[in-house]
């Protein structure tokens, strides 16, 4: 007996020693399956594999060495993935009564570690985490991440791949879309507090509602159109009429409307108004909406985006009813209210904010031949002037003879007050801060400015003023008259050629039989073909389209 039982101990710890050797066997062939899970994960995902073991294992694929030389062999793998969550078209995201169709959706994280006994035995421990999804929608994918674990464990593979394809392609399909096919991320029916239901501790929601969460949805699904729209290739610039511009070179100049141009087309303009001083008159060509401040720093320099700030800060005082500069040291001065008097703060001038003069109660203002009077009178009576007494005088002497010239020859603004002088053309007139005026009345115009005018388009107009006037048109056809005799005349042009502007209806000429036509009033592109708008002509007079950019 003694002998039986001393052959059974010692059958039973060469049982024991087997077993031990299978299973110091077994973890190794499970840490190399971690090794090369891990390196496969990492080089897929890249920057989206996070950790120290992720940066350890990525540097170790960068410099050719081992991955199990460059870990240490008693720790347990550990990182987390960023997984984008992939949707066919546009999803239905529901809160309540609100519903919104995004074509994008933030990511969702996976934070795993590798057990000892992983993938032969044990599953890896793993957390979900998410800024747009629900208790409930977070347990659910705990549950079929256990489900797709088990199904695999016969096999002994690893999984954590397999998972990733899993949240990646069919988690919206197979547990975050409700039997409408939309993602409801409502309150009342998926618990964002205190809902009725088992919470898996594993899944970590990190939005605090549902608000927050439909919020964090929308940003990335407009960054994501944002993205697809920097790589596009197929905009258009209804200034240059290009339609093959790159998302990159398109700018949208003002944040309350949608449209964009090119950003060569955008810095010219900006650079033409900057240097011309008609800082008002940088508005968008389809809408008239101010370009954004940042649209203009991004394409002007920084001497450019300087003088347009301190231009568009004269044109905005320039433009207040109330406000006049000290004839002395040029400081903004409010005038007082009906009494057209005014109380420099910088250095406490009275003066009149009609004439520019000192206060002179109860007397009438010069007119400017009688302050050029005046005003050489004054050097006549001191000869011996300083240099800076002979400065300001030769400065009131400009003043006055600009203000007298435009008495003369100009109209002044009925907005900003700056002197125009016509030198040729209609009677409609643009000013430098943008507004339009009539020459003849100087009233300042509505809209367009054209209803102002009688017999524009067959209209009566809401004035007696003549859009041209009659002396100017005949100039013109006499000028024409003699270019004729001289042979220098270009062919004038057929009646089927002069085409009015579907939006402005000024008319233009469509050389060449081209149908193609811009108008050189309102910038806009339409077809003389079917009087219709172009936006791309690639497409309008594409080879199947019906009309053709070139007549027979």
């Amino acid at each position: 007996m003694a002998a039986q039982a001393r052959a059974l101990e010692s059958q039973v710890w060469r049982e024991r020693d087997e077993e031990q050797d299978d299973d110091k066997a077994s973890t190794a062939d499970d840490r190399r399956a971690q090794e090369e899970e891990m390196s496969i994960l990492v080089s897929i995902f890249c920057d989206c594999a996070r950790g120290d073991d992720a940066n350890a294992v990525r540097e170790a694929l960068a410099s050719g060495r081992d991955v199990g030389d460059a870990t240490s062999s008693g720790r347990l793998f550990r990182a987390e993935l960023e997984i984008d969550v992939e949707i066919d078209g546009e999803a239905e995201v529901l809160n309540g009564d609100s519903t919104h169709l995004v074509a994008a959706l933030p990511p969702i994280f996976l934070e795993f570690i590798f057990p000892r006994r992983y993938p032969s035995r044990e599953a890896p421990k793993f957390v979900i985490r998410s800024d747009w999804l629900s208790n409930s929608h977070l347990s659910a994918m705990c549950a079929r991440l256990d489900a797709i674990w088990e199904d695999q464990r016969p096999n002994g593979e690893p999984i954590v791949y397999e998972w990733t394809q899993w949240i990646k392609n069919d988690a919206m399909r197979d547990v975050l879309l409700n039997a409408q096919g939309a993602l409801d991320v409502s309150a009342r029916g998926l618990g964002w507090a205190d809902g009725e239901f088992e919470v898996d501790a594993r899944a970590v929601v990190t939005a605090r509602d549902a608000n927050e969460a439909v919020f964090t949805i929308l940003r990335a699904d407009a960054h994501a159109r944002r993205r697809a729209f920097l790589i596009s290739c197929d905009n258009s610039c209804s200034m240059c009429l290009a339609d093959d511009i790159k998302g990159v070179d398109v700018r949208r100049v003002s944040s309350a409307c949608a449209h964009t141009y090119c950003v060569e087309c955008v810095t010219r303009m900006a650079r033409v108004h900057v240097s011309e001083g008609s800082v008002l008159r940088l508005v968008c060509p389809e809408c008239s909406c101010a370009f954004d401040p940042h649209v203009l720093r991004a394409i002007l320099n920084h001497d450019e985006y300087e003088k347009y700030e301190a231009t568009l800060l004269a044109r905005t005082l320039d433009s207040m009813a109330d406000l006049v500069y000290c004839p002395r040291c040029e400081h903004p001065v409010i005038e007082e209210e009906d009494q057209n008097f005014g109380r420099c703060p910088g250095c406490f001038f009275a003066f009149c904010t009609l004439c520019r003069a000192s206060w002179h109660a109860g007397s009438e203002c010069l007119n400017a031949e009688q302050k050029l009077a005046v005003l050489e009178a004054r050097r006549r009576g001191d000869s011996k002037m300083s240099e800076e007494a002979l400065r300001q005088y030769k400065e009131q002497i400009a003043d006055v003879s600009a203000a007298a010239y435009v008495e003369r020859n100009g109209r002044k603004c009925p907005v900003c007050g700056q002197g125009v002088e016509k030198n040729e053309g209609c009677n409609k007139m643009t000013c430098a801060c943008g507004a339009y005026f009539c020459w003849k009345c100087g009233q300042k115009l509505e809209g367009d400015g054209y209803s102002h005018y009688r017999n524009v388009n067959g209209e009566p107009g809401t004035s007696t003023c003549q859009l041209f006037d009659l002396d100017a048109i005949e100039a013109w056809e006499r000028d024409m008259a003699a270019l004729r005799v001289d042979g220098r005349a270009p062919r004038a042009p057929r009646a089927a050629d002069v085409i009015s502007c579907i939006r402005c209806k000024a008319q233009n000429v469509a050389f060449d039989r081209n149908n193609h036509v811009r108008c050189w009033a309102c910038n806009s592109s339409f077809c003389a073909a079917c009087r219709r708008v172009v936006l791309k002509t690639s497409e309008h007079y594409a080879p199947s389209a019906p009309c053709k950019q070139h007549r027979k």
